[in-house]
This record gives structure tokens, sequence and C-alpha cells, in this order.
């Protein structure tokens, strides 16, 4: 949704642009820099540059962006299909020539023929994004910028594609300096830089340790497919951190004061201790993650201003190898106790452990278990209603539940109704459950819920069959 939207500013900032200076008066080059800039900082960094060719008055504006977005799907050679135009020097437009590759019965039409040309095409493309890059990051002084993404497409990239933008990185934060400093009240070398997002970079501590030191007011930082030969990550002024599909070794701690949103998105971690998170002022925690990729699990100090937490352990319900955040589930549970709103999916009937100590969520109004594994006569969510004093809504989406009886008729199970379901009974009368199934359980878990609980009400049940 987030990058539907940006697509969307990007295009419609294209078109007013071309509209405006197609003919008729140039209004648009009438408005004050401070405008202008902002309407290029929705731009890629190549379509900001290109703007310089537009008139006398946008020459030098894309040298002053607040923005800078550079991004290698902007270089992509992809000709009409069945023919290609290389050109193997810019300044050299003899040793370009079309080369045909549409069906024929020549020789130079095979598959191995194709197959050069493509890595030709490839590395040619990526040739030309290291010039603009580099060129770039040095005509522009990011440390003025309060923006910074730099994207690089793996699988277009070449195998070291990440250490050379890495080498990008550690120049432009080793020679660019901030001119305005004084003026803004910084310290000397400090960089203005608010927002950090890399995708596909070789990260390491001496990195982590030159964006401490002059990065002193990065709020955001986000790391899309990075390698991160990082040990710890440590700030006193970031609000956001997301980690996504990034493959961490030795990641042992992140300690920040100041961070509201946390984001693990797949990836991987190869430490053997547990992750230690020290975040005390967090608000969103976003926890979608492999329990074998993060072996040596999670530790995550209670977080009293918790307000939304989403916790997926991925293949955590086999039991085919050693993890220790497969045996820490409930650990991890107590830790976000504080959450209002929280969001379980794939959690098997090992999330509670074999002897759960009671824990108070005081502040849950809001449950959702999304396929997760109910069939020990809903020892999870029993957990739940009991733990949970003020809760308004439960939403059970595709969940396994306890075999039904076959026949629709036959009496409901004694030994459930006996057993864990007899904490139904402490329900409050404002409680309202939504069941999405997509098989034929929803329809008895409701009886089964009307059976048990004399305070819920039939108009506060929703069911919902889905395919």
């Amino acid at each position: 949704m987030e990058l539907d939207d940006a697509f969307r500013k990007r295009a419609c900032v294209s078109g007013v642009i071309e509209r405006c200076l197609a003919g008729g008066p140039d209004r648009l080059s009438s408005l004050p820099d401070s405008l202008l800039h902002i309407i290029m900082s929705f731009l890629k960094a190549r379509q900001a540059v290109q703007t310089c060719l537009l008139s006398t008055r946008w020459r030098h504006l894309w040298r002053s962006v607040p923005c800078l977005d550079i991004d290698f799907d902007e270089f992509n050679k992809a000709s009409p299909s069945g023919v290609k135009r290389i050109c193997l020097s810019s300044s050299d437009e003899s040793s370009c020539s079309d080369i045909d590759t549409s069906d024929s019965d020549s020789d130079s039409d095979s598959d191995s023929d194709r197959e050069q040309l493509h890595h030709f095409i490839k590395y040619k493309d990526w040739e030309d994004f290291e010039d603009f890059a580099v060129t770039l990051m040095h005509r522009c002084n990011i440390a003025q910028l309060d923006s910074f993404r730099l994207n690089i497409v793996r699988s277009r990239a070449p195998v070291f594609g990440n250490r050379l933008a890495a080498g990008w990185l550690r120049r432009a934060m080793k020679y660019c300096t901030p001119d305005r400093a004084s003026k803004l009240g910084l310290t000397s070398g400090s960089w203005c830089l608010k927002r950090l997002h890399l995708c596909h970079v070789l990260l390491d501590d001496h990195f982590v340790k030159r964006v401490s030191s002059v990065c002193c007011s990065l709020e955001e930082l986000e790391l899309d497919d990075c390698s991160c030969r990082i040990q710890s990550i440590t700030s006193n002024s970031l609000k956001t951190l997301v980690l996504r599909k990034c493959r961490c070794h030795r990641l042992c701690e992140i300690i920040s004061p100041t961070l509201k949103t946390l984001v693990f998105d797949g990836g991987l971690n190869t430490a053997a201790c547990a992750l230690v998170i020290l975040v005390p002022a967090l608000a969103y925690l976003h926890l979608a993650v492999n329990v074998y990729r993060f072996c040596g699990g999670f530790s995550l100090n209670e977080v009293p201003s918790l307000g939304k937490a989403f916790i997926h352990l991925l293949d955590h319900k086999y039991n085919h190898a050693r993890s220790k955040l497969d045996g820490d589930q409930f650990k991890l549970l107590c830790s976000i106790s504080n959450s209002t709103n929280l969001e379980l999916s794939g959690v098997g009937t090992r999330v509670l452990g074999k002897e759960p100590r009671f824990q108070e969520f005081k502040n849950l109004r809001n449950l959702l278990l999304d396929d997760c594994d109910l069939s020990d006569n809903f020892r999870t969510l029993v957990f739940f209603l009991r733990s949970s004093p003020i809760l308004e809504k439960i939403t059970l989406r595709c969940c396994k539940f306890p075999k039904c009886p076959k026949k629709r008729h036959m009496p409901i199970r004694n030994e459930i109704a006996s057993s864990e379901l007899r904490g139904l009974d402490l329900l409050c009368e404002n409680l309202k459950f939504e069941i999405i199934y997509n098989d034929g359980y929803g329809p008895h878990l409701m009886r089964l819920l009307l059976h048990i609980s004399v305070n819920l009400s039939k108009n506060n049940i929703k069911l919902t069959k889905v395919d």
C-alpha cells in the first residue's frame, strides 16, 4: 500500500511538470525554491537530475534537493522485443549496433549468444548506475539531506554490488560535511540526515559507528535485503528501525531509548546468543521470522508503552531443529503484555509451554489469532480470556479447532466444556467474537461458546466463511 502511494505520487508529480512546461506560461518555475524542492523530492534521483534540462531556472535546483532516491531500477536498457541496442562507449557512436535476437536460422541466435548478450547488458546497466551514483553523491552534498535512499536490485546487480555500494557510502560519510552545521546548531561534522533507507548493501560495525557519529539526527533507518555484519545497533535518536529480509551475522543487541517502531520481517541471525532488545519507548512491534533462522531467539525487556504487536513465528509448529526462540515463546508473550492490540499468526499448541504462569494483559482490548492451532481444547484462547480483564474483541481467522461432532445436533462434548472452556464464564458482557473460517468448524465453535458462557450474546458473535 505504501509503495503504491509512492508510485502514484511520483507519477502525479511527473505529470504536473510535463503539463506545466509543455506549453504556455511557465508558472511552475515561478514558485520559490523551497516549494520546487518539495516537488522534486517525490521524483527518483535520475528524474530529479534530468529537470536541469527544462530551463535555466531548473539548472542547479537538483543539487540542493532535501530528499535523494537513487534507484537501480532507473537503469534498465531493455529494448523492444527482439532487438537490443548495445553501446560499448557513450562517446563512440561507431561502436553501437543493433542486434536482432528474434527467431532466425543464424548461428548467432543460439542460447549461448543470448546469455552473453544478457550478461553484457546487465553489467553495462550496472556501470552506468555506478557512474551516476558516485558522481551524484559527490556533487550533491548528502550531509545536508533530510532523506537518502539507495536501492540496489540483487537480481540485476553483480555479485560484488553490495560491497561497492558500501564503499560509496563510506567515502560519502568520510568526505561530505554539512556547510550549514553552525547555522543549525549541530556539532561539527554532524549530518542533517533524518531518514536512511538502504537496499542490498553490505554493512559492518564500522558503518554503524560512522552513522552514529555523523548522523546525530537520524530518526528512521530501514535496511532491506542487506548483509549486516553488525553486532550492535545503538542510537539515541532513532524512532523507527526496519530490518526486512536482512542476513545478520552475530547481531546481539538493539538499544535505543527513543525507538517507537521496530520491524523484523524475514531474514536471519546467526548469533547463538539471544538478541537483546532494550527499547523502553516502543509503541509498535512487528516480528515475522522463522524460528530456526533466529536460533538464538529474542530477549525483549518489558515495554510499558507498547500499543500494537504483531507476532508471526514461522515453522515453530514443527520440532525438527533446535531453536531458543521456539522454547521461549511464552517469555516473548510476557514481554509484550502491555500491548492494547495483539495479533498472533501461525502459533501452535506449544506457545504457552507446559505450565504457563499467570500473566495479566491488563491493557489488551483487541486480540487476533490468525492460522493458530487451537486443537488442544482452546488452551491458548482461554489463557487470554482469563488474563485480559478489559478485552473487547477477539477475532479467530482460519484457526484449527478441535474436531466437531459429525452430526449437527449431537451434544457438545462434556470433556471440553468441563476443562479449558470453563474460563469463558469470566467474559465481560460487551465482548465480541468474530470467527472467520474455511471449513465446517465455525458454526460448531459458535454453539460451543454460547453453551459454555452465560455472558456471551449470540448478537456479539459474527461468522464469516471464506474460500
